[in-house]
């Protein structure tokens, strides 16, 4: 596989895995509460009450939605792998995603066939590590525009159908588990799968997701685990 063709699959990859987690994340009980602070580089503290499954949970899911921009600062770490036609291609990778803010992140690539990856995104500007070195570029906000926002409500749509599994013990956490079918386009594909997600019962946040989708003759699988409060900080890489 080309060198660019991977790195387009990649960003697919990425935004998929990342909005289908994130979408599945975070669901609450009628009547709870949550409240956050940011400090100055952009990260932002919460407090959130115990979380208990609604009768409705795409209206979990889809509420949960519009609260990302609370969740922050995160880390995630995927598995990630794909065949077409029945071959493999892309082997299982891995890569580790700090979200600082919602215009504040770093993403980390290992195990692809185009070589290990790096990324950095604060607000408008954009750093690219490739071939031993440092590419910087732009991003351009339009006017009004909220990143944090306007993913949320992508998420929102892509979500079609949302059920509640039950009560589930994962690695000693207590927490509920939903099934997702979503679907969305991205550069003229369309991309359809399904997911499993374990909401935690203490903090009504993600902690585990896996994943299948499939996008033309590709089928992709992915396994997500959430760390929250994680001590990191993005900065602009030394160029």
């Amino acid at each position: 596989m080309k060198v660019h063709f991977e790195h387009r699959l990649l960003t697919c990859l990425l935004l998929l895995t990342a909005m289908l987690a994130a979408g599945c994340s975070f669901s609450r009980s009628k009547g709870s509460t949550e409240s956050s602070s940011s400090d100055s580089s952009g990260n932002s503290s919460k407090a959130t009450t115990a979380f208990n499954p609604s009768t409705d949970a795409r209206k979990d899911v889809v509420d949960a939605l519009r609260k990302l921009k609370t969740a922050y600062p995160y880390r995630l770490t995927e598995t990630a792998s794909a065949t077409a036609n029945g071959q493999i291609a892309m082997p299982e990778s891995t890569r580790v995603v700090e979200f600082a803010a919602a215009d504040r992140s770093h993403m980390r690539w290992t195990g692809g066939q185009g070589g290990d990856v790096e990324a950095i995104s604060i607000g408008a500007k954009h750093y690219w590590f490739e071939n031993g070195k440092w590419t910087e570029g732009t991003m351009p906000l339009s006017k009004g525009e909220n990143r944090g926002e306007d993913f949320a409500n992508k998420l929102a749509e892509m979500v079609k159908e949302v059920k509640y599994v039950g009560p589930e013990n994962l690695n000693g956490v207590s927490c509920f588990v939903y099934t997702c079918t979503f679907e969305t386009t991205l550069s003229g594909q369309t991309y359809a799968g399904t997911s499993k997600v374990w909401i935690g019962a203490d903090d009504g946040l993600i902690h585990q997701s896996d994943s299948e989708f499939k996008v033309s003759s590709y089928a992709n699988k992915s396994h997500l685990v959430y760390e929250y409060n994680a001590n990191f900080k993005v900065e602009p890489p030394a160029m």
